[in-house]
């Protein structure tokens, strides 16, 4: 029963810290299934990639697009192709935090008898997590706004 009490106490505590101000608009998820499925490997391995690199930082949505201008995978694709793929990777880092979240909270449910220390290194972690996955939230949207109706057709170069 105490490790019971304990686990509810535990799940509320990170459910008390963990709204995020930003919620990635729902028609960049949809951008992304679809263009997971009909883009190429090439490209798709190289998003992937990207946001491996990126897991844990503070992604600026600037900053990644010019470095993906200078990426020699993807020298042949328009001005809305680097931003349709800056998307795609901040959506896939987005993703990745998803997963970092729920491994947290697993671990935390399995950890129920550890120390205090521990858990406020997890709270720690989920706060600096929640925190950007906001701000990436945030340049996905403006991201979207601004890749606009031309979607399709960045797609279409990625293809």
């Amino acid at each position: 029963m105490k490790n019971f009490f304990s686990l509810i106490f535990y799940s509320f505590s990170l459910a008390g810290y963990g709204q995020v101000n930003s919620v990635m608009p729902p028609e960049a998820e949809l951008f992304y299934n679809h263009a997971m499925r009909t883009i190429k490997a090439e490209i798709k391995s190289t998003i992937e990639k990207n946001a491996n690199n990126l897991k844990n930082k503070i992604v600026d949505s600037d900053s990644l697009s010019g470095s993906l201008r200078t990426d020699a995978s993807l020298r042949n694709l328009t001005q809305q192709g680097i931003e349709a793929v800056t998307i795609l990777i901040m959506v896939q880092i987005s993703k990745n935090a998803d997963a970092d979240l729920k491994d947290m909270v697993v671990n935390r449910q399995k950890d129920t008898d550890a120390q205090l220390s521990k858990d406020n290194s997890h709270s720690t972690a989920a706060e600096i997590i929640l925190r950007n996955k906001s701000q990436i939230a945030t340049d996905i949207s403006n991201l979207m706004i601004e890749l606009g109706s031309s979607r399709d057709m960045a797609l279409d170069g990625l293809k």
